[in-house]
């Protein structure tokens, strides 16, 4: 048995504080959220799986316009032909309430677990049963796993919940749940969804949370995509994490030293861009600048027209990169240099402690 596990595909997510939203960079990231969803349908008809399970929030929020749902719709086809299901649950983002949609999707290829109570779905071709609930509000607080059917005897059990779990500090708590209570379900493999990292839990069940397909801003950094799930003839179950995402975030330090002026800066990014862009296998890259440390700079880099000034360079910087890298925005953390003679002068504690390190690296020369 093979399948694929997703969640958090969230299409046609919004863009929020972003510092081009007027630029090309804005329009190719609003089609980002589709593109990786094209790209997990089609890795699904390429490894001829059994069934996709999509653990809630297919979609970002109610639709812009009826142009969301029928491509949608439409991505789904393309599975028909391959006799390849999908089975989903709605989370928080797509929540009947939320999401009142008007298009149908094709009934042989989707199957869409209901919201009133967990109820459970036998897969035609490979026998696995398949357990789940979707949302019916945006807020769901109680323990939904706890009232899911124990496991069917002699088939493999599959677990779909958009959970909070025990909680994360980047995600509001929902259907919040503990792997206790999962395990005690009985499940072979637990298909999670709401946080964004990927992880997975080892124990009795296999407890999965895929990540979202693409990130979205600067806190979903790194690959995204989905799990490619197998599962031999004797029952053992593996994992293959695939990449989805066209676009990638990630986040940028880079330390100035004392000495160091704009001059500095500016020079030392190619070499910072191009080894970001490597990690990215091709894909453009979207990065948030952070600027830190006591240097000479930092007088050039402060006020709200040293801000553009140097944002525009930096841009400008990223042009001559071999691939294609936006920036974000950028973070100044800097500070005026320090001035070690004047400090050395100094009657508090530091002035005292620079001179007794004067003192002992003459004894050592002596």
């Amino acid at each position: 048995m093979k399948f694929i596990h997703a969640a958090d595909i969230h299409i046609d997510s919004p863009l929020k504080g972003l510092c081009f939203e007027e630029t090309d960079a804005a329009a190719r990231l609003r089609l980002a959220t589709r593109e990786a969803f094209a790209k997990l349908i089609q890795l699904a008809i390429e490894e001829q799986v059994d069934f996709i399970i999509i653990a809630g929030d297919l979609f970002d929020g109610q639709w812009p316009d009826m142009r969301t749902g029928l491509w949608a719709a439409e991505q789904f086809r393309l599975l028909r032909e391959h006799n390849i299901r999908v089975y989903l649950i709605r989370g928080n983002h797509d929540a009947e309430s939320v999401v009142k949609r008007h298009i149908s999707f094709p009934e042989e290829v989707v199957f869409e677990f209901n919201s009133n109570k967990p109820h459970s779905l036998v897969d035609p071709r490979t026998g696995a049963v398949l357990h789940g609930q979707s949302f019916a509000n945006r807020k769901v607080m109680e323990d939904l796993a706890d009232k899911y059917p124990d496991a069917a005897s002699d088939a493999f059990n599959i677990g779909i919940l958009h959970t909070s779990l025990a909680g994360n500090p980047e995600h509001d708590t929902y259907a919040p749940t503990s792997p206790d209570v999962l395990t005690r379900r009985g499940y072979q493999y637990w298909a999670l969804g709401h946080i964004h990292q990927r992880q997975v839990l080892q124990g009795e069940s296999l407890i999965v949370f895929p990540g979202n397909t693409q990130g979205r801003h600067i806190k979903e950094s790194g690959a995204k995509g989905c799990y490619v799930v197998t599962v031999d003839d004797d029952g053992v179950i593996h994992t293959d994490f695939r990449v989805t995402d066209v676009v990638r975030w990630q986040a940028i330090d880079v330390p100035l030293a004392n000495g160091d002026d704009e001059g500095d800066l500016f020079d030392q990014l190619p070499a910072i861009f191009d080894g970001a862009l490597q990690q990215c296998e091709g894909r453009p890259l979207v990065t948030r600048l952070s600027i830190s440390g006591a240097c000479r700079a930092h007088a050039q880099l402060v006020g709200d027209q040293s801000r553009s000034r140097v944002l525009n360079e930096v841009r400008n910087r990223a042009s001559d990169c071999g691939g294609e890298l936006w920036i974000e925005r950028i973070v100044c953390g800097t500070s005026p240099p320090v001035d070690i003679d004047e400090l050395r002068q100094g009657d508090d504690i530091l002035g005292q402690l620079l001179r007794s390190f004067d003192i002992a690296r003459n004894d050592d020369t002596h």
